[in-house]
Order: C-alpha cells, then sequence, then structure tokens
C-alpha cells in the first residue's frame, strides 16, 4: 500500500527531479515524469513544475509509490512547440511514465502524438482547451473540466447579478480558450435572456486598449459586463483603462485571470477588483486545499505560488495513484488504471475521476471575486446549461 504524508486530510507525497543520490536509481525502482514546460517566456506563469517538485517531494520523503521513487525530469521550452517535442523525444528514451508540457492544443497536440508512440500519457492539469478531447489523440488526460464549464459558471454567476447587456472580447491567438470561452459565455447569457452588444478583438502583449474602450462608451445601453479569457498582465491595463474611461461594467473572465498578479492591483487600489470575476478550475482563496498546500510546501522550503503552479501536484497525485494501481511503471498499465478508477485522491479537490470521460474531470467550477482587495468564493458548482461543444 502506498505510505502517504497527511496535510490535514488531503496531501500525500511525492518526490522530484532524481531526488538527489538517496532517490533509487534503476528504472523499476524509480516514477518518471517529466516536464518539458515554460519555464521561462510568455507561459512560465502557467507551468505545474513547483507544485509537481512539492508534492513529489513529499511523496518521496514517505517512502514512495510502493518502494518506488518519484524523478522528475525538469527542462525549460520557453513558449516554443518545437522545443517541446524535441524534449519529448529526448525524455522517452528515458522511461517516463507521463509528461507535461505546454498547455495549449498546439504544443499538446503533437507532444501527445508523439508521446503515444510509446504508450506516454501527457497529463495535463490544467489544460482546458477542448481541442483534447475530438479524438485527435487518446493518451490525453487533464485534471479539470474543459472551458464550456468554466464560461457557464462565469455566466449563469453574470446572470444572478442582474447582467444582462454583455460586450466580449475575442482573440485567436490563444486557441479555442481565447476566441470561443467568451462565445460560449455570450450563449449562455442569451438564453438566460441577456443581449450581445458586440464582439471586440485584440492581440497579445496589448498595451493601449482605447480602441476598443472607445467602442463600449459608444455602446447604449452601456454594457452591464465585459468578458475576456485571457491573462496578465494585458487584463491588469485592460481593468485600469476602463476605469479610467468611467466604464463600471462587470470584468469577467476564465482561468487565466487566476494568476496573483490580478490580485496585486490591490495593493494600488482594492476598488479596482471590486467589479472583477471569474470562473476558475479549483477554489484558490484563503483558507482553501490549494492555499493550505502552498502553506506546507513553503514550510518545506519550496514556494509554490498561484492555481496553476500548484496544480502539477494532481498530476503526481494522479501518476502514483495510476502506478499503485497498476502495479507497474508501465505507461499504459497506468494509464489504463487511471481511467478504470472510480475515485482518484488528488491535491486541489477531494477526488476526480475519468471513468466516464476517458480525458477530463469533470467537477465544480469556482467563481472567485474580491471583497476589499482579498480574493472570495462567490459560487462553486458544476454548470447543467452547458452550451453544445462536442
Amino acid at each position: 500500500m502506498t505510505k502517504v504524508t497527511r496535510m490535514g486530510r488531503m496531501l500525500s507525497g511525492a518526490a522530484i527531479l532524481a531526488l538527489g543520490a538517496g532517490a533509487a536509481s534503476a528504472q523499476d525502482e524509480t516514477i518518471k515524469v517529466a516536464f518539458p514546460a515554460p519555464l521561462t517566456g510568455d507561459y512560465a506563469a502557467y507551468n505545474e513544475v513547483d507544485g509537481a517538485r512539492c508534492l513529489a517531494e513529499m511523496i518521496n520523503q514517505d517512502g514512495g509509490v510502493d518502494g518506488k521513487m518519484f524523478e522528475l525530469l525538469i527542462q525549460d521550452t520557453g513558449a516554443d512547440t518545437q522545443a517541446a517535442i524535441t524534449l519529448t523525444e529526448r525524455f522517452l528514451g528515458d522511461g517516463i511514465v507521463a509528461l507535461g508540457t505546454i498547455p495549449f492544443s498546439d504544443t499538446m497536440i503533437p507532444v501527445a502524438q508523439i508521446a503515444g508512440s510509446q504508450g506516454v500519457s501527457v497529463i495535463q492539469a490544467q489544460s482546458t482547451q477542448v481541442e483534447m478531447h475530438s479524438g485527435v489523440v487518446d493518451n490525453f488526460l487533464t485534471n479539470v473540466a474543459p472551458d464550456p464549464f468554466t464560461a457557464t459558471a462565469a455566466a449563469n454567476y453574470a446572470l444572478s447579478q442582474g447582467v444582462k447587456n454583455v460586450a466580449i472580447f475575442t482573440s485567436d491567438e490563444g486557441g479555442s480558450w481565447s476566441a470561443k470561452v467568451p462565445e460560449w459565455f455570450a450563449d449562455v447569457i442569451v438564453e438566460g435572456g441577456g443581449t450581445l452588444q458586440t464582439t471586440l478583438n485584440y492581440t497579445s502583449g496589448t498595451t493601449d486598449w482605447s480602441p476598443q474602450i472607445a467602442e463600449l462608451r459608444a455602446l447604449d445601453p452601456a454594457p452591464d459586463a465585459v468578458f475576456i479569457s485571457w491573462a496578465m498582465p494585458d487584463i491588469g491595463i485592460l481593468i485600469r483603462q476602463m476605469r479610467s474611461a468611467g466604464l463600471d461594467a462587470w470584468v469577467v473572465g476564465s482561468d487565466g485571470f487566476d494568476d496573483p498578479s490580478l490580485d496585486a492591483l490591490a495593493e494600488e487600489d482594492p476598488s479596482l477588483l471590486d467589479k472583477v470575476f471569474f470562473a476558475t478550475l479549483a477554489p484558490s482563496v484563503p483558507g482553501s486545499r490549494i492555499d493550505e498546500f502552498q502553506t506546507a510546501c513553503a514550510d518545506m522550503g519550496m514556494e509554490v505560488n498561484g492555481l496553476f503552479p500548484s496544480l502539477g501536484a494532481d498530476t503526481i497525485r494522479i501518476v502514483a495513484y495510476g502506478v499503485e494501481a497498476a502495479g507497474s511503471t508501465d505507461p499504459v498499465a497506468v494509464r489504463e488504471a487511471i481511467r478504470a478508477a472510480d475515485s482518484i485522491p488528488v491535491m486541489s479537490v477531494e477526488a476526480v475521476s475519468f471513468k466516464d470521460t476517458g480525458s477530463y474531470a469533470l467537477r465544480e467550477i469556482p467563481v472567485i471575486g474580491f471583497e476589499d482587495g482579498t480574493r472570495a468564493l462567490l459560487q462553486q458548482d458544476t454548470p447543467e446549461n452547458v452550451p453544445d461543444w462536442q
């Protein structure tokens, strides 16, 4: 039986980066998980490495999984898909069980195709893009629900706040995450009796939102809310410029808002976040499981800051379960064990299962807002009125 540590009742341990010479070196005595991941560049805030490292260390310190130690193979890809592919090919020669990479489908699909040639799974604890569940690859797992669920949760909360008239921002630069999530949000608003007033386009790295803001100011009636599925720092700039222009519409978003740098806006003016909320992947508010995990990691001298780095712990927990259930580090056997499970304990929530979906974990979607500049959980449920996406 796997030995585990306890943090409350949530955490089980893990290991890391060939965690020293003390970790067993024979291939059948290690569980190798690779992360050709964006440690630098535009996507660096969204890599899962720090959380994976911390939970791997916890498991290794507690004796591993049936005595097998985790060894994490980590190398920077920047934001480059070809680097991720090259590193994946290299790591496959090291006998890995699974891997995680840049969390966008234009990288994940070719990486999964290459990894699949040796039966290795891509386990991406923070990928929500629907392309990964289209049947293009059969060796992909993600610990979170796809984007239509997130969009619906945000729209349902907006409707509960009296939102009727909305504008959406779209971009093709983030695949369906930035192009389709706003449309799914609008679909639910319209189905709920609201109106989509306009669709505005933008590009990554926008520092001057004045053209879009001018179009918003020209709308009559003024929009109750704007929705954008994008990330910091662009979102922070948009919020500041909207408020400076006198637009007090709700600014609504998806998991890309879930970055500590958004919270930092409250340091200059807490009111900037009074009418901001977003639907995300797991509750990351004070007192949450993620908050407790980050505290436990800090006590070990391993800083894990933000939702996305923390979710790497879920990858390690899922792999640990699969290895124990399969009684093997054979990657195909591990994946089959994971998909057959009724319930797999993870870090961010109590448990997940892939048994009914095959590739993603359907779970409650939290909506996070702010009270006096501090995060607050506004709503959490599994929406049932999700637009058709498959």
